[in-house]
């Protein structure tokens, strides 16, 4: 059993603002942190450090940045064998604004990672590989490519279809599972306002093509979501002790969600038992700071729920 991700990989600037920032405001920053992230490596890492078997494929510069990338994937155990190194490019980086509250704005340099070439993931899958995870930091056609090849058939297919991009449509149908975070999914299908609750997402129903493909949906503070052809599944958030940082709660949620998948905990035990454990592991990402250095681990988890 394994997890297989294509994705991005950032090197993160985080700047923690004193207070709400507004467009032509300039506000003087007190405390920075760098660290290792990009939503690609964010949701590797959270699936590695719940227990399943983790491959990352995509692209780095040949710069300090990478380094420092690839070396943060090992020390987590995660193999970065198809994580190719480009020469004369830099690595991807990303801007984090936090606000008092926690809540962030993020800027991304995709960089290296517009060159990620699918044939990198598509050479480590293998009959371990049960799950593929996807986001849309890196090429769109290379995602394509990567879903509808023959390696990649059979496999539970996940796009985390984040950020909202123009284009990013044309994947739905080759996905089994689509992820949105609330203003991704009203983006996506041009509603006038977020969901604010389970009763919210008929609309999801749009985007199923075929049998047995689902879309969830996260509710923030609520909790999450499961819309399949026949019925919809809520699980409820668990609620956060403080709330300090949510850049990679979105990253958490989406990398456990994948190993439960991987590990067959929504056959054993059912969708809504995954999705609640991923509520619980991203409730434990927002206290504590960064994306990546944030994701908690499996004894956390089951601790917490």
């Amino acid at each position: 059993m394994s997890v297989t991700v294509f994705g991005s990989l950032n090197l993160d600037v985080a700047l923690r603002l004193p207070a709400r920032a507004a467009w032509g405001q300039t506000l003087l920053v007190a405390e920075s942190d760098e660290a290792v992230g990009g939503k690609g490596l964010n949701q590797a890492i959270a699936a590695a450090r719940f227990g399943s078997a983790t491959r990352m494929a995509g692209a780095v510069g040949d710069d300090a940045a990478g380094a420092r990338l690839l070396a943060a994937l090992a020390a987590e155990g995660v193999d970065a064998r198809h994580v190719e190194v480009l020469a004369r490019q830099a690595s991807g980086r990303a801007t984090i604004l936090i606000e008092p509250g926690g809540e962030n704005m993020i800027a991304v340099e995709a960089a290296a990672n517009l060159s990620a070439d699918a044939r990198q993931a598509t050479g480590a899958l293998d009959g371990e590989t049960r799950v593929l995870l996807a986001q849309l930091e890196t090429d769109i056609d290379q995602i394509a490519a990567l879903f509808s090849s023959e390696p990649a058939a059979g496999l539970c297919r996940i796009l985390n279809a984040a950020p909202a991009i123009p284009g990013g449509a044309r994947l739905f149908d080759l996905a089994d599972m689509l992820v949105f975070n609330q203003s991704e999914f009203a983006d996506y299908l041009g509603l006038d306002r977020e969901p604010e609750a389970p009763e919210d997402l008929t609309a999801a129903r749009r985007l199923l093509r075929r049998p047995g493909q689902a879309v969830v949906v996260t509710l923030g503070a609520i909790g999450s979501a499961a819309i399949l052809a026949d019925r919809t599944i809520f699980a409820p958030a668990l609620p956060a002790d403080a709330v300090v940082d949510t850049s990679g709660a979105g990253d958490c949620f989406c990398g456990v969600l994948a190993a439960c998948l991987d590990q067959g905990i929504d056959q054993r035990i059912g969708l809504d038992h995954a999705l609640r454990l991923a509520n619980g592991a991203a409730s434990i990402s927002v206290t504590r700071r960064g994306a990546a250095p944030s994701m908690p681990t499996r004894a956390e988890v089951d601790a917490r729920t």
